[in-house]
């Protein structure tokens, strides 16, 4: 046999290792639940938190109780855990943890920790002949911790939830679906929901789980006839989850609209950017108009400028809750972002400053910031105009001459165009004068 040589690359190395911890993930399957949970735990430890929460997440569809309440633990950084050592140290008692401390690492995601510590709250043991201490205990655990996780949620992120969770019951088995129609009945896991019951009882009951018939007839007695309606209904209408990568865009798919979202945004860096030739004096008028800057408009960029700057752009962050006030304090920079310009113009403009409605209806016209669009263009400038603003006068009798491209395109009309430069001169625009008299105005001629 001849000689091979081989050079041993870091993607080899890497291809190994996964190749081995693959591996070790088979046979651990094939053994016991304890190894099972125990193979993620030491992984933990180690540091290697993805190849952790893939092996709980395989073990745990799979049907492992320990690496559910695990998931839970991990994606709410612990905080049961945390919780109920502070109510412990208050009596005294150290408590005792099957489960990492805080990870720090492990980016916080409440609605996949609240996901799982509800399946392992509602962990059905009767396909078990003999659940251990441990399996027993992380089911009650995983049920405390339901209110500590709740408590720091949204609304519409328990709802979130608490779907994903019924997704998972009903793509199992159908002693899994029996047992999400009780959560629903009983409100348990999930928001109490009769007709979601009946539909599962029923379900359930078609796939030979005997006590879906029982609890079918006895929640059938309480419920009235438009509710067993829509149950069956929905029992003919019903197809099993796809599963979970389904739920959300596949892989390719969110990369392609990651990239798609980075094109538009290089694509606009020049449209936004002529933005930013705006006199300081447009937008001095603009922060006075919202009540940022109180200093007279001399199109300088001092300090009283800068200051109101910061208090505009403090403005547009005030409310943002997904941001530090480390990361809030280090946007008052006093120098404004194209877009932070933009925005400006838009928000003066909507409290009816004339100016900033005439810049804000060029902006349209040109698609410069916005999207071009001819229609709003006009409607902008219309308001200036109702201002009597020359400038927006003037603008318009240039759009009705020439007409525009875009979004809602403005076909030219010389009657409009001259009336608005007619009003623009009268309120002191000279170069409207000139304007008007090139026009090459004919007045439509009335039929016969």
């Amino acid at each position: 046999m001849r000689d091979i040589n081989v050079t041993v690359s870091v993607g080899l190395r890497r291809t190994l290792q996964c190749a081995a911890a693959v591996t070790a993930l088979a046979l651990a399957i094939a053994g016991s639940a304890s190894a099972n949970f125990e193979l993620g735990q030491e992984a933990f430890k180690r540091g290697q938190y993805d190849i952790a929460i893939d092996t709980w997440k395989k073990f745990a569809e799979a049907g492992d109780i320990r690496s559910k309440k695990a998931l839970g633990d991990v994606f709410s950084d612990n905080i049961c855990s945390q919780r109920e050592a502070e109510r412990m140290a208050a009596k005294g008692v150290t408590p005792r943890s099957l489960t990492p401390p805080p990870s720090k690492v492990v980016p916080v995601d409440n609605v996949e920790a609240l996901k799982w510590y509800i399946l392992a709250a509602h962990h059905d043991f009767s396909v078990i002949a003999n659940p251990t201490a441990d399996e027993v205990r992380a089911q009650v655990v995983a049920n405390s911790c339901l209110p500590y996780v709740r408590e720091v949620m949204t609304t519409s992120e328990v709802r979130t939830a608490e779907d994903r969770a019924a997704k998972t019951f009903e793509r199992g088995s159908p002693r899994d679906l029996y047992n999400l129609g009780l959560m629903f009945q009983r409100g348990a896991g999930v928001s109490k929901d009769n007709t979601k019951a009946l539909m599962l009882f029923e379900l359930a009951k078609t796939k030979g789980v005997g006590e879906a018939s029982q609890a079918f007839e006895k929640l059938e007695q309480i419920t009235d006839a438009g509710e067993e309606k829509a149950a069956r209904e929905m029992v003919l209408a019903w197809q099993p989850p796809l599963p979970e990568l389904y739920d959300k865009n596949p892989p390719h798919l969110q990369e392609l609209e990651r990239l798609r979202k980075e094109l538009n945004e290089l694509r606009n860096q020049d449209a936004l950017q002529a933005v930013s030739d705006i006199d300081v004096e447009l937008i001095q008028r603009a922060l006075k108009a919202l009540g940022f800057y109180f200093g007279a408009a001399d199109n300088k960029m001092g300090p009283d400028t800068r200051a109101a700057i910061r208090r505009f752009q403090y403005s547009l962050v005030a409310r943002d809750t997904e941001m530090t006030e480390e990361e809030k304090e280090a946007v008052r920079t006093g120098v404004l972002t194209a877009k932070q310009t933009v925005e400006l113009v838009k928000l003066a403009a909507k409290s009816q400053h004339p100016m900033s409605q005439y810049v804000y209806g060029i902006m349209h016209a040109r698609g410069v910031g916005v999207v071009q669009n001819g229609a709003e263009a006009v409607k902008w400038l219309q308001d200036a105009a109702d201002a009597d603003l020359a400038l927006a006068h003037y603008a318009l009798g240039v759009i009705y001459r020439d007409g525009t491209t875009g979004l809602n395109e403005v076909e030219p009309n010389k009657v409009e165009a001259a009336k608005h430069f007619a009003k623009a001169y009268a309120l002191g625009y000279k170069p409207a004068g000139d304007a008007l008299k090139l026009l090459e105005f004919e007045a439509p001629r009335q039929s016969d």
